[in-house]
């Protein structure tokens, strides 16, 4: 009996083991959608910057997720016309997408979803899928109730920078 119940340890061992490398995978694709979120932001600024209109500032920023645990990423902070905005990942433990930053500004907060590209509204459909087929990309969530999903590209993402600074 002694020999089973070690034997039902040492799989039971190893089974969390795998699932903790999978969130550890999660955990590592997350990080590298907000660098490339951030990359995007930069790219678009980077005229601004060069002129003395815009500052960047990456500061260490922690999150704490379920089953993923608490993990260092970064926050970034924009300093353009006298006013500043902050940019927060929120995680990717959420429904309805693979992960959230939000814009927060004097004037108000945008939402940055990393949803599938072929999405237009956001919600949670049932659908057996692996997660790998999808093409991740970043979107602006509206406001709710009814939450649109709007495609993330240099106009609209000045757009929402004006929406939160009420430019």
């Amino acid at each position: 009996m002694s020999k089973k119940n070690f034997d039902a340890f040492l799989k039971k061992h190893e089974s969390k083991k795998k699932e903790e490398n999978n969130w550890d995978e999660i955990k590592r694709e997350w990080l590298d959608k907000v660098r490339e979120f951030y990359s995007l932001v930069h790219k678009w600024l980077k005229e601004y910057e060069k002129q003395g209109q815009a500052k960047l500032k990456f500061l260490p920023y922690w999150l704490n997720e379920e089953y993923i645990g608490s993990y260092e990423t970064q926050k970034l902070h924009l300093k353009i016309a006298n006013q500043e905005i902050v940019f927060l990942p929120i995680g990717t433990r959420l429904f309805g997408a693979k992960g959230r930053i939000d814009m927060e500004g004097i004037a108000g907060k945008v939402k940055f979803l990393l949803v599938d590209k072929n999405a237009t509204r956001a919600g949670v459909k049932v659908k057996l899928y692996d997660g790998k087929n999808l093409d991740w990309v970043w979107k602006i969530a509206t406001p709710p109730p009814t939450i649109q999903l709007i495609e993330l590209n240099e106009e609209s993402f000045f757009d929402a920078v004006m929406e939160v600074i009420n430019g």
